[in-house]
């Protein structure tokens, strides 16, 4: 069986400053139609920062589900921004560290039934300390943990945002090797 759906048409719905949402209506396989809300996003750029047995991580408030995270630095790419770029400025924003080698780990498509988003996940090493500098509105905290914290804090259900799992446990075995 060939997998795919044609798209017959498409509406945007909602144009926002990070998302926008399109109704589309497919074809399927078999011919009949079905609906399909779309997320559109530009993406984002992850960052494991990683010294020695230690990973920065920080610590924010995330509205939607209303608690405090602990996760991977992160920000959005702007459109036809390069990843690696976007990956640096948001290492030095949100912790103040520089890296000196910055290596593209893995791509990961966080909700593929429902958004194009997808984002890129760098392992940051040869890091240098400096000042952070949050976006205006965003108020974040970063902190050294060692990777066998961070590791176990995955297990106890502590970290729990999808990127930072995934981007912690990759980096974990990509460093193991």
């Amino acid at each position: 069986m060939e997998y795919y759906e044609k798209t017959v048409s498409t509406e945007l719905k909602y144009k926002g400053n990070i998302i926008d949402v399109e109704k589309i209506i497919v074809e399927l396989p078999n011919g009949k139609l079905a609906s399909r809300d779309v997320v559109r996003n530009a993406g984002a750029s992850v960052v494991v920062p990683v010294i020695s047995d230690e990973i920065i991580l920080v610590q924010q408030f995330r509205k939607p589900p209303e608690k405090v995270f602990i996760e991977l630095p992160a920000g959005k790419l702007e459109y036809g921004e390069d990843p690696a770029v976007c990956a640096a400025r948001e290492l030095k924003e949100e912790t103040g560290y520089s890296a000196g080698r910055l290596v593209k780990i893995m791509e990961l498509y966080p909700a593929p039934a429902f958004s194009d988003e997808i984002l890129h996940v760098f392992l940051a090493t040869e890091l240098s300390k400096g000042e952070a500098s949050p976006d205006e509105g965003e108020f974040i905290t970063a902190k050294a943990y060692k990777i066998a914290e961070a590791l176990a804090m995955i297990e106890e259900g502590i970290i729990n945002d999808s990127k930072t799992v995934a981007g912690i446990l990759f980096a974990s075995r990509f460093l193991n090797k």
